[in-house]
C-alpha cells in the first residue's frame, strides 16, 4: 500500500503543477418561472376555458370542444381542442397535432423533431368519434394524457417566451383536466416540462 502511495504522490505534484488552467463550466440553471395552478379544472363537452400565462389581462389560450358532423362517413365527432392567441406559438406536425411531453422533457426556442412552432393555431387534442355503426372510439394524442406537458411559447415584444400547461385527459368521463401552467420570465431560455 505504502508503495502505490509513494508513486501516485510525484504523478500528483506533476498534474497539479501543469501550467493549463482548468475552468469549470457553471451548469445551466432552470430560469425563474411564472407558475398558474388550475386546480384540476375539468372541462366537459360543451364547456371551455381561457388561460392567460404571463399574467398580461390578455388571454394566451382557449381550451374548448366542437361537435362536428360528418354525413358522408356517418359519424360524429367530439373535439377537444386549444386555441392559441395571435402571440402564443404551440408546436404543430403536419397532422395537426401538438405533443404529449413528458415531465422533464426541453422546451426550447428552436423546433422539435417532428414539430415546428406555429402562432394562432387550433389543434385537437384528442376526439371521440362516434360512428352509426360502429363501437365510439378516441384518436388524437392526448386522448391517454395523465399529467403530460403541452409546450408553449408567448411572444412579448419580439421576445419568446417558453411554458408549458400541465393537461390530463379522462375517456371515460369525456374530460379534459387543466392540473397547472407556467410560463418562463426570462426570454429564450430552454425549460423542463413541469418544473
Amino acid at each position: 500500500m505504502k508503495k502505490i502511495v509513494v508513486f501516485l504522490l510525484p504523478v500528483l505534484l506533476i498534474i497539479a503543477c501543469n501550467d493549463k488552467e482548468i475552468v469549470i463550466q457553471p451548469l445551466p440553471t432552470h430560469p425563474q418561472m411564472k407558475y398558474t395552478d388550475m386546480n384540476n379544472l375539468s372541462i366537459q363537452f360543451g364547456q371551455h376555458k381561457t388561460l392567460n400565462m404571463d399574467g398580461d389581462h390578455t388571454d394566451d389560450l382557449l381550451f374548448s370542444t366542437m361537435l362536428v358532423g360528418d354525413p358522408i362517413f356517418r359519424v360524429d365527432k367530439r373535439k377537444y381542442f386549444v386555441s392559441a392567441a395571435f402571440d402564443v406559438f404551440l408546436l404543430i406536425n403536419g397532422g395537426e397535432e401538438t405533443p404529449a411531453l413528458n415531465a422533464g422533457d426541453a422546451i426550447t426556442i428552436q423546433n422539435h423533431p417532428g414539430y415546428n412552432w406555429f402562432n394562432a393555431n387550433s389543434p385537437v387534442l384528442a376526439e371521440k368519434i362516434i360512428e352509426e355503426n360502429g363501437p365510439d372510439h378516441w384518436e388524437g394524442n392526448w386522448k391517454n394524457a395523465d399529467h403530460k406537458y403541452l409546450p408553449v411559447q408567448v411572444r412579448k415584444n419580439n421576445l419568446r417566451y417558453n411554458g408549458w400547461v400541465e393537461l390530463s385527459f379522462n375517456t371515460g368521463s369525456g374530460e379534459l383536466i387543466l392540473h397547472r401552467a407556467a410560463i418562463s420570465l426570462e426570454a429564450g431560455k430552454t425549460v423542463k416540462a413541469g418544473q
